[in-house]
């Protein structure tokens, strides 16, 4: 076993595709089967399910995928401490993030480690933070932001920022002369709500469950994918919505929505910086890691 077959082996594993992979690694598709027949035949085992759509990993393949990672970042941790690398620091961040932190934590994190590491580029996905912690659990992610709270113990979560969540209607009326709301007229009024899988759409089922001695159905008008949908859809009329503060500050100074406190329940809400428990993180992913915390601990000062 070597690494270039490890690596191989990684490609495909990610890209669920022998020709995709080939291109990537820049190998020719024979020369690459070569590598992961060598690499099976060594193992004893059959890494990949192959059919005419789609290349999946087998069972064990998704074990070994794991150790392959932890490998091969074990290589560039050793290689970084042999060179002591000199704070030098290049290659490219794979980032997972979910809406809100993507939209207004990110941006100032990624401008600070810029000026320090110019030579690291960025390849940014958008995500849900249900389907972030899938991928960190199945070794497809190496880290994410997200807005959901700590619920897995293979993941370590990290604070990043504080926020809360609020009511916001349109600001006209009968909105626009309310100074609060509670729970249940919330219940009563049409309602744009994120997608499963959003910690903002779990911190309200959650908040719905310990009102369930209400006997109320919430008057579930959409669900959507994109916040600033939301925001504009309850600034045209169409219902009411629970975001981040953070997201709606600006909207909320220039008068496009109102803010109505909740009576009788408060909604906290924080962004994680989160990755796995029990894997060795490459050199690049460490030292992003390391610079967020420091980040957030001088923010915090």
């Amino acid at each position: 076993m070597d690494f270039k077959e490890l690596e191989t082996f990684i490609a495909i594993a990610k890209v669920k595709s022998f020709s995709k992979a080939a291109k990537n690694v820049f190998l020719t598709q024979p020369a690459l089967s070569n590598h992961i027949a060598k690499l099976e035949k060594e193992l004893g085992i059959t890494l990949f399910e192959r059919n005419n759509k789609r290349t999946e990993l087998t069972p064990a393949g998704q074990q070994f995928y794991i150790s392959a990672l932890e490998i091969l970042n074990m290589r560039e941790n050793a290689l970084l401490n042999l060179e002591k690398y000199q704070g030098k620091i290049d290659g490219m961040l794979y980032i997972a993030t979910s809406s809100v932190p993507g939209q207004y934590i990110l941006p100032n994190i990624l401008v600070n480690f810029n000026k320090k590491f110019p030579n690291v580029t960025y390849n940014l996905h958008y995500l849900s933070s249900g389907e972030i912690i899938e991928q960190l659990i199945s070794g497809d992610l190496d880290f994410g932001f997200i807005g959901a709270e700590p619920t897995h113990r293979k993941l370590v979560y990290e604070k990043v920022a504080d926020d809360d969540l609020v009511v916001i209607a349109p600001n006209a009326p009968p909105f626009s002369d309310m100074t609060s709301i509670s729970f249940s007229r919330l219940l009563d009024e049409p309602l744009l709500l994120r997608k499963d899988g959003s910690g903002t759409r779990a911190a309200f089922d959650l908040a719905y469950k310990k009102f369930s001695s209400l006997g109320k159905s919430a008057q579930i008008l959409s669900l959507m994918d994109n916040n600033e949908m939301i925001v504009l859809c309850v600034k045209a009329g169409l219902g009411l919505s629970i975001v981040s503060k953070i997201s709606v500050e600006d909207k909320v100074k220039a008068g496009f929505v109102k803010v109505l406190p909740l009576d009788d329940y408060e909604f906290k809400h924080s962004f994680y910086f989160v990755y796995p428990t029990k894997r060795t993180l490459s050199p690049l992913v460490m030292r992003f890691k390391d610079f967020v915390i420091e980040d957030r601990f001088n923010q915090s000062k």
